[in-house]
C-alpha cells in the first residue's frame, strides 16, 4: 500500500474500528463513535474513502432490520499505521536514529527482553529468505 494519508475523520473511524473485536456495518460505527455525531451519508462517504485507500475491507454482510449492510475491518493494525507513517519514505540512516531513541525511551527490562526476543526472531525470518 502507497503512503495514505488520512483526514481526521478518517482517522477517527479508524480508532472505532481498531477499538472494536469484530467487523462493523457502517450503523455500528456511527453508534460506536460515541460523542461524534456523523450522518449516514457522511459515514458511506468516509467508509468507502478507506475502502479506496485500502485501510478496511469488506468483511460481509449482517442482516439489519430490513436488510443486509456490509461489515468492514481493517486491514492493518493501528501500530502499524502509525509505523508506516513515521517511517514511511524515511532513509535508512533515520530510521536507525529513530529506532535507537524509541529504545532509550524503554523503562522496563521486561520489554527489553521482549524486544531482543523479537529483534532475534525478525533477524532470522530474514536469514531464512
Amino acid at each position: 500500500m502507497a503512503e495514505q494519508h488520512l483526514t481526521k475523520s478518517e482517522l477517527a473511524i479508524m480508532e472505532v474500528m481498531w477499538e472494536q473485536e469484530e467487523a462493523l456495518t457502517a450503523s455500528e460505527i456511527i453508534k460506536a463513535s460515541g460523542d461524534k455525531e456523523w450522518k449516514n451519508s457522511s459515514i458511506h462517504l468516509m467508509v468507502n474513502a478507506l475502502l479506496e485507500k485500502g485501510f478496511l475491507e469488506v468483511a460481509g454482510f449482517k442482516k439489519t432490520t430490513k436488510n443486509y449492510a456490509r461489515t468492514f475491518k481493517p486491514t492493518m493494525t493501528k501500530e502499524k499505521y502509525f509505523v508506516r507513517k513515521v517511517m514511511g519514505n524515511t532513509p535508512v540512516a533515520e530510521k536507525k536514529k529513530i529506532y535507537m531513541q524509541l529504545l532509550k525511551e524503554v523503562d522496563e527490562i521486561e520489554t527489553l527482553d521482549t524486544i531482543k526476543e523479537e529483534i532475534y526472531a525478525r533477524k532470522k525470518e530474514l536469514e531464512n529468505r
